[in-house]
């Protein structure tokens, strides 16, 4: 069966702004539509029942209640943990060594190369650089790649702050204005902390950029650029490789067009004297 978020994708350039916010809640609340009929899911996301069964017969349902078949079936489904093994199993055989999952971790990037916009890299990297200052934040599966993304990008920009559980949140977003960048790594199951940071980093005046699985999630009603890593029956481990390949290709074109400005930070690192703190 073709999956939910393909037919979506298939046919999201022609979304109108209601379409889109109907698609914006099968990523974040699909029980929605598996628990509501037509009528009380529209009066709970906002749009008419009319526009709810236009939406279902768009992606090529005979009408809201095959819709809502699918989706019941979804949210009953094994969590994005189980699938990770799962998929695993079902292509399991003897050469299922590591180095060859670790191609089809390769297959995963390379899927990801031809998806992310040309553009959105470029204005991610034009905005990172020109930042006065940079607040990045992600919880759970996401907290990891938002640790080592502060980590490198204030190795190579500095005015970097990591968001932990233990910050002054209104102290830290207090800082953020018109020329501060947050950073948001949101991705299945969305936690709302990182998605209401966005929300006040955005009344502050900031540019928030999302690093996210779909372009309907959560956290893309704040973002200004979504770096949406889209990839079918993914998941979330399975996307970590492609997200630090692109973590680490934004920094490293970093580096290259400010090459004055990552030279004087290396020099200024390398000039301490750390050997203390280091075995060798």
């Amino acid at each position: 069966m073709e999956s939910l978020y393909k037919k979506i994708k298939e046919h999201q350039a022609s979304f109108s702004k209601s379409f889109k916010k109907i698609a914006s809640y099968i990523y974040s609340d699909p029980s929605i539509f598996a628990m509501n009929s037509a009528q009380e899911a529209g009066r709970k996301i906002g749009v008419s029942e009319t526009t709810i069964i236009r939406f279902a017969r768009t992606l090529g349902y005979d009408g809201y209640k095959s819709l809502q078949q699918t989706y019941q079936q979804r949210i009953f489904e094994k969590s994005s943990l189980s699938d990770f093994r799962n998929r695993k199993v079902s292509n399991h055989s003897e050469n299922n060594t590591v180095k060859n999952l670790m191609f089809n971790d390769i297959r995963t990037i390379q899927t990801v190369i031809e998806q992310i916009s040309e553009t959105d890299l470029d204005q991610t990297v034009t905005k990172l650089l020109s930042a006065e200052n940079i607040y990045i934040a992600g919880v759970r599966s996401s907290y990891a790649l938002a640790s080592w993304f502060a980590y490198a990008l204030n190795l190579v920009v500095g005015n970097v702050r990591h968001h932990t559980p233990d910050d002054d949140i209104l102290v830290q977003l207090s800082e953020l204005h018109e020329n501060s960048v947050f950073v948001a790594f949101s991705f299945h199951r969305y936690g709302i902390n990182t998605i209401r940071l966005a929300e006040l980093a955005k009344k502050q005046g900031a540019t928030i950029i999302a690093f996210t699985d779909n372009p309907y999630s959560p956290i893309t009603e704040y973002s200004d650029i979504t770096l949406a890593i889209q990839l079918e029956e993914l998941s979330t481990l399975d996307l970590v490789p492609a997200v630090f390949s692109l973590m680490n290709s934004i920094i490293a074109t970093i580096t290259l067009r400010a090459p004055e400005m990552f030279q004087q930070r290396a020099a200024r690192f390398d000039g301490i004297e750390a050997s203390k703190f280091f075995a060798k």
